[in-house]
């Protein structure tokens, strides 16, 4: 099975097309859940049942996070309200371009554009 985590936070440029617009998504580490990471050292030292100090908060590039969803190792999901969860999902720019949006999003990544900068 594949961690699910939250988006609350993403990195932007708002000087590119809404497709490319997004660099990076973030999250906070939720209790029992392992965070993403793309530390191959890291996820050796977990699968040996070592502990890592893990920060309060993690943070993906756009790329990474993509590669994780197609990859099966990841599920990103985002707030919309005070209680409904919208699955993030991803799809491809008129381009060719793979970008990240929800389920509720048409065309372009407009509910994750809404969602505050990560610092």
């Amino acid at each position: 099975m594949t961690a699910s985590h939250m988006i609350d936070c993403v990195t932007k440029d708002e000087t590119k097309d809404a497709f490319a617009r997004i660099l990076a998504v973030g999250g906070p580490n939720l209790p029992g859940v392992s965070p993403p990471d793309t530390s191959k050292l890291a996820s050796r030292l977990r699968r040996r049942g070592l502990h890592i100090a893990e920060k309060a908060r993690w943070t993906l590039t756009i790329e990474e996070a993509i590669d994780g969803i197609l990859a099966g190792k990841w599920t990103f999901y985002i707030h919309v309200g005070a209680y409904n969860s919208v699955n993030v999902q991803v799809a491809t720019s008129p381009s060719g371009r793979r970008y990240l949006k929800t389920e509720l999003d048409q065309d372009t990544p407009d509910e994750l554009l809404f969602l505050p900068q990560c610092w």
